[in-house]
């Protein structure tokens, strides 16, 4: 018997880390929805996924803005999993902290209200230390910060249903 394994949602899927989850998760048999933010010019990985997408029938792209929830509802469509992989190469100043968590706050909610969303994953990026209690009196945030599970729960988004956070550290093969 064929067992068709779940879809998921790799945001951003043009980000590094994102770039290589997705192929991870392509070469492991899963059906992927390419989430892709649209930041001016089409960079050499955008134009690889697009590639990809002619060729893999398991891939499917989309264009997504964090700021617009109904663009993120689009993607998750049918999808068990997130990860969400946002990140600013050009380092983060007030404004970008801002635009990422109201970002991802609304990256959480649409999975809230994905009927099929069972995992959100977030990876390299700030959003992966925010969710906690006391993530306002911390001078530094780093790699040893992560979200509070339990914290994550107690601050349930909207009708939020039970969702498992994971943050994860991913290195990429060397291909």
């Amino acid at each position: 018997m064929d067992h068709e394994k779940p879809a998921a949602c790799v945001l951003d899927a043009s980000t590094y880390v994102g770039f290589w989850i997705l192929k991870g998760l392509l070469n492991r048999g899963y059906t992927v929805h390419a989430a892709i933010q649209i930041k001016g010019s089409e960079t050499d990985i955008v134009k690889k996924i697009k590639e990809m997408e002619r060729v893999e029938e398991r891939l499917s792209v989309f264009s997504v803005d964090t700021l617009d929830y109904h663009s993120i509802l689009v993607a998750l469509k049918g999808c068990s999993a997130l990860f969400c992989c946002l990140d600013c190469p050009d380092g983060y100043d007030d404004l970008i902290v801002d635009l990422e968590v109201r970002g991802a706050i609304n990256v959480v909610e649409a999975c809230a209200q994905t009927d099929s969303m069972q995992k959100i994953v977030f990876t390299s990026s700030l959003t992966a230390a925010i969710w906690r209690e006391n993530i306002c009196s911390q001078t530094d945030v780093d790699e040893r910060c992560w979200s509070d599970q339990d914290f994550c729960r107690k601050m349930k988004v909207s009708k939020m249903k039970p969702l498992k956070f994971e943050p994860i550290f991913f290195p990429a093969p060397i291909e």
